[in-house]
Order: C-alpha cells, then structure tokens, then sequence
C-alpha cells in the first residue's frame, strides 16, 4: 500500500486519510515522560495545506512538547504523526521536511546575515548557486538585503527575529514550526512582528504550526486556534468561532481581552429566569428558555463578554429586564472605550463601554447585559450549554 493511501483503524470502523490535503496529521498522539509525566493527551488534528494553526495555552500545558514532537525533539510516547503523507515517529528531525523558528534565534554570533541563512543548505552541500538565489530570495522577501554583510549583534531584535524566519524559509520546507518567536521582543515590535507574519504567510502559502501563551498573537494570526490546558485538547476553531462560542469555561476565561465576566446562579423553576446569587433575576430570551429548560431549578454559571454590558440610557432602555447595579472599584479611560472594574454579588465584573469621556469618581452604576450574547455553562462538566 502506498504512503499516500495509508489507512488509519479506529474502534468503530476504518478512515482514510486524504495526505494531498492535509500535511501534518497528529493521530491520538500522548507525550508520557519516563517519571510517569503525562504532558499531552490523545492529541489528534489534521492540518491543511497553507494553514496557520496556533497552539495556545497557559505555561505547562503542552503546547511546546507537541510542536517538539512534531520537528522530531521529543519521542512519541503513542500515537501516529504524518508529514507530508509520511510517517515520521522515527523520522530523524533533518528528515521530516520541516524548520524550526526558536523563541531565542538561535543565531551564530561570528556568521553574517548571510551565512547564517545559507548555513542549513551548506552542511547539505546544496550547490552554491542555488544557496545564494535561495538566500536573496528570502532576504528580499524579509527586507533583510541591506544588512546581509551585518552580524547579529549589529541588528536590532525584531532583525534577528527576520533573519531566523528567514534561515527557515531558505530550506522551503513543508511546514514551518515557530517555538514563541515573539516573546523576546517589546510590544510595539511584536505588533510589528505579528503583520510581518502574516504577510509573510501571504507569500509563502506555506503550513506554519506556531506555539504561543499571548491569546492576541492567536486571535491575529491564526486560521483555527488549538487551546490547550494540562495536556488536554480543549477547543479547536477558528478565532471568530472561538471568540464567539467557546466550548468551556478554560477557554471562555482564556481567550479575550479582557477575559468573560463569570456569574453564579441559577435558573427559575419556571424557566424564564437567571436568578444570581445577588438576588437579582435577569430575564432570558426565548431561546435561552428553550435551551435551559432542563436547567430549571438548577445552578448554572452565566457567562458575557465586557463589551455585552452597556451603561448608556439607550441599552438600559431597551433592556430593562437584564439591568442590575454594579458597584464600581475603578475605572480606566482608554481613549475609545473606558474599562469599568467592579462587583457584582461579590463577583469580579468588567464592563468595556464606549464612554468618551471619563466616568469620574463613581461608586455604583446601572448597568445591563445584552441577553443575546450571554452564553450559559454547566456547573458539573464546565462545558457550554447548547
């Protein structure tokens, strides 16, 4: 049987596997370390041609360790890892089609820009011409032409960032695997960063597998976000989908800035209510009714984004039956929108509206929800209600 036909059993039935649309495919992959360490579990994706796929999570929860295992720097304790229609779980790194961008360049200090890039393709004893149409192709794709004589030191990070990507680039691998690249650099420059990305992505209509703990760098980058937490797959979308629906509470709290307001309570016995554990009932919409109506009588947790609570008269009277009083601890006024911290029944609210000017030293004010984008989730499983 060919590589490229190679089918893959599970417990209900068979599955082939198309590998001229997707080329990396992680198959129930698990990480388990000698001392008994699992660090990921039945990790399973398969990712098209051209996608950038960001692995995001908090520090510990596994993203790195499945990006090493797919350049081959970790063993696979379990599990089936295809590249390019191949299996490469005992593939050596240098054979698996692949190059790696670290967090820390990993730069050679006495090379030039130059022989830096060309310094993969030498030690394959690439011929010289084609290292150098290599090279000045990806250094004018980075804007790297004017500094190709330069050493690192005499480059500013955000170069030596381009000149990594570019080192990469030169091998025109099948996918390009990127370990918290812009974590080194300050905020203005990984903005910056972040549009060279993406632009360059653009170019390339190449797979780019990326590994960061900044939600914005996933939200801005990415085509699907795979978001992780102690090893554990828990949502994979596209940043739209995930921003707007998020499977469970981990990445409701995780993805946003600032993160989902959470708030305790439960749902009327008639079915028609949230009531908080203030005291305070807001009332649902019909289809919140028809969704929670298994619900009723029991505890819930209530989920909204900042910018769903509003404090204009306008909202407050067109909502009148989700309004409640939040009790104001302090305010800041950024320009376009004003973040209001606060209480609400003792839980954390922050509230994002568009004030433009500043609210001034308030202790308490009206405020309301916008009950169409109030999300619900389970208490016992933390999974959203639909």
């Amino acid at each position: 049987m060919e590589e490229k036909d190679v089918i893959l059993e599970n417990e209900n039935d068979e599955q082939v596997l198309d590998f001229d649309k997707y080329d990396v495919i992680l198959k129930d992959v698990n990480k388990v370390y000698p001392n008994g360490f699992h660090a990921v579990y039945d990790f399973n994706i398969e990712i098209e041609k051209g996608e950038f796929i960001v692995l995001a999570g908090p520090s510990g929860c596994g993203k790195s360790t499945t990006l090493r295992m797919v350049a081959g720097l970790e063993e696979i304790s379990s599990g089936d890892l295809y590249i390019n229609g191949k299996r490469v779980n005992d593939m050596a790194p240098k054979d698996r089609d692949i190059a790696m961008v670290f967090q820390n360049y990993a730069l050679y200090a006495h090379m030039t820009v130059y022989h830096n890039m060309a310094f993969s393709l030498t030690i394959r004893k690439v011929d010289p011409v084609e290292i150098h149409q290599r090279v000045m192709k990806a250094a004018e794709i980075l804007g790297l032409v004017p500094y190709l004589n330069r050493k690192p030191k005499e480059l500013s990070g955000g170069q030596r960032q381009r000149v990594a990507c570019g080192r990469a680039i030169v091998r025109d691998p099948v996918v390009f695997l990127l370990d918290e690249p812009l974590s080194n650099l300050d905020a203005k420059l990984r903005g910056t960063m972040r549009k060279e990305l993406m632009l360059l992505h653009d170019r390339l209509n190449s797979t780019f597998l990326y590994v960061t703990h900044d939600q914005i760098e996933a939200l801005t980058l990415a085509s699907r976000i795979v978001v992780m937490n102690e090893g554990y797959v828990q949502q994979i979308a596209s940043p739209k989908e995930m921003f707007d629906n998020p499977e469970n509470l981990f990445v409701a709290g995780f993805i946003g800035t600032p993160p989902m307001n959470f708030a305790n309570g439960l749902i009327s016995t008639d079915g028609k209510y949230f009531e908080h554990i203030s005291g305070c009932k807001l009332k649902l919409t019909k289809a919140q009714m028809e969704l929670l109506k298994d619900y009723a009588g029991k505890k819930v947790i209530m989920a909204s984004r900042s910018e769903y609570i509003a404090i204009d008269d306008a909202s407050l009277k067109e909502n009148p039956d989700s309004t409640f009083d939040l009790e104001v601890d302090y305010t800041e006024f950024l320009g376009a929108y004003t973040l209001i911290y606060g209480f609400y029944g003792g839980e954390n609210v922050i509230a994002k509206v568009y004030a433009r000017k500043p609210l001034g030293d308030v202790k308490s004010i009206k405020a309301c929800y916008d009950m169409n984008k109030i999300h619900f989730f389970d208490v016992e499983t933390t999974n959203r209600i639909r």
